[in-house]
């Protein structure tokens, strides 16, 4: 029978001028199948459809009878605006009316009731309060190389035998990688196989959406999220930000779980699977296929869209302590020289390290040093000049610092207005040998044992004639003692002039002519 929608297209060409015929053609035209001839003359000849044209074919409702109806209704109203299953109406009709003795059994089944408990609300009996709905809105893609999303799924072969997997999804080109074993994933080992996913993709993505996972995550308080130590660790290690979903929020990071029950339903479901070795067998080529067919979402190859955009946006590789073969570190042992000798070049490390072990591991241009333990320590850009010495800012020698205790004691003895300008003064003018000036300066004026106001009238004058070392000061010091003021621009002692002697030319030019004669004589 048609619908009423279709019977008043019927009527509507009618009254367009179009013939039976016409009305086929008409139906032909735009691709869809045309009701049978004897229906077009049936619903063509009437002059007004009917209101209710299944009326003489609609069947008694068999739950309308009381005390079924009004017990379904009871139910319906009771969970108004809840979710609930059809099955658990037709449960409680059971429970009421047959283990009670009142029936034998119910009139219908349960398909017959969930006709009946639509056609309650069609009709408008019941008005049930609409359930909670959440509203979506479309998730626009990152750009290349900044998230990568993490789930894990479970796979049961038996009651004994179980496969767990990680799912790793790159959000923009939804490249997919994939690895199994037979137990529950713990921290380490998840961050082992985020580190495998790395080193098969050849970078690393900026962040990483994880769901509120315990081998992630141990707790979470109003938004503060605390990672596991593991994990903590491996972020810091590899600089990844993190993005929690909400706990218990699936819909929150749908790509990662469509990818989980693409791995159920694609690659577990049509094979026999008995063990892990079936898995790891087969799962590599199933990845390689999959990753270079079209994906639904974005109508894209995930592969070309990886190698032609995201590859080049990808960070390069850090080193790991998670890598699954840690013999490819380097191991170096440390002299007298903190430093680390590669390829005829030298790499520093902090002066804490001399004579001790380090490991190294070179990626991606660089040298990434740790301890013996694989602590990290620092990295360098590797040098192309042979026998180059590179050495970081913060692993140069420092000062011993213990011009700052004499300076302090200073402070305490002879503290005035001008005493830190002069103490500036020594350190710029004497940069390498700032300990001994002021060192030497502190005895000078223990043992002078000065009045304060003076040895604040010479630092003042120091600091005028800008007189920052230690002879210097004591000329100053003399001068301001014996109550003169500084008459010259230079602090130099003053030698006697008394005490040089001249001799004149002529002596030297008469010694110069003697020698000269008898050198002639010599050679006659």
């Amino acid at each position: 029978m048609l619908t009423k929608t279709k019977m008043q297209e019927i009527q509507d060409l009618k009254l367009q001028g179009y013939t039976k015929a016409d009305i086929i053609r008409y139906y032909e035209a735009q691709g869809r199948k045309p009701p049978s001839r004897p229906t077009i003359s049936k619903y063509y000849d009437m002059d007004v459809l009917p209101d209710d044209p299944g009326a003489k074919l609609a069947k008694p409702k068999t739950f309308d009878a009381e005390p079924f109806r009004s017990t379904i209704i009871s139910i319906l109203e009771t969970n108004s605006g809840r979710s609930f299953c059809m099955s658990s109406v037709y449960d409680v009709l059971e429970e009421k009316f047959i283990e009670n003795g009142d029936y034998e059994k119910l009139p219908g089944n349960q398909q017959t009731l969930r006709n009946y408990i639509h056609y309650l609300e069609d009709s408008g009996q019941i008005n049930r309060e609409p359930e909670h709905r959440r509203i979506y809105d479309y998730v626009f893609d990152t750009p290349p190389g900044e998230q990568m999303l993490i789930d894990f799924g479970e796979e049961t072969l038996s009651k004994t035998t179980h496969i767990h997997f990680i799912c790793l999804l790159l959000r923009y080109s939804r490249f997919l990688c994939v690895y199994a074993q037979d137990h529950k994933y713990n921290s380490e080992e998840a961050c082992k196989a985020i580190y495998h996913s790395f080193c098969r993709l050849g970078g690393r993505p900026k962040e990483l959406v994880i769901d509120q996972d315990a081998v992630f995550v141990s707790s979470e308080i109003y938004g503060e999220v605390i990672k596991t130590r593991t994990f903590e660790d491996f972020c810091t290690e590899q600089d990844l930000r993190l993005w929690v979903c909400n706990k218990a929020d699936p819909e929150s990071k749908g790509p990662i779980e469509n990818s989980v029950g693409f791995v159920k339903k694609n690659f577990f479901s049509a094979r026999k699977v008995t063990c892990i070795d079936d898995v790891w067998r087969s799962l590599p080529g199933w990845l390689e296929r999959k990753n270079q067919r079209i994906h639904r979402s974005t109508l894209r190859v995930p592969k070309a869209v990886y190698d032609s955009v995201e590859k080049s946006a990808m960070r390069p590789l850090l080193p790991s302590v998670y890598e699954t073969s840690p013999n490819t570190f380097r191991t170096y042992e440390i002299a007298a020289l903190p430093y680390v000798l590669y390829k005829s070049c030298r790499y520093s490390v902090p002066r804490d390290y001399a004579f001790k072990t380090v490991r190294f591991k070179v990626v991606s241009g660089k040298i990434h040093i740790y301890d013996d333990q694989l602590n990290y320590i620092c990295s360098h850009n590797l040098s192309e000049r042979k026998g180059s010495v590179n050495q970081l800012p913060e692993h140069r020698k420092q000062d011993s610092g213990d011009w700052i205790e004499i300076m302090e004691r200073l402070r305490g003895k002879w503290n005035c207005y001008d005493f830190q300008h002069f103490i500036n003064g020594v350190k710029k003018e004497n940069p390498r040998h700032i300990s001994k000036q002021l060192r030497a300066i502190e005895q000078f004026l223990d043992s002078e044992n000065p009045d304060k106001s003076l040895v604040a009238q010479v630092m003042k004058e120091c600091c005028q004639k800008y007189r920052y070392q230690f002879s210097q000061f004591k000329v100053i010091y003399s001068l301001a003692k014996a109550g003169r003021e500084l008459a010259t621009d230079d602090c130099r002692a003053q030698v006697p002039s008394g005490s040089v002697s001249y001799t004149d030319l002529s002596v030297y030019a008469k010694a110069f002519q003697e020698r000269t004669e008898r050198k002639g004589a010599a050679a006659r």
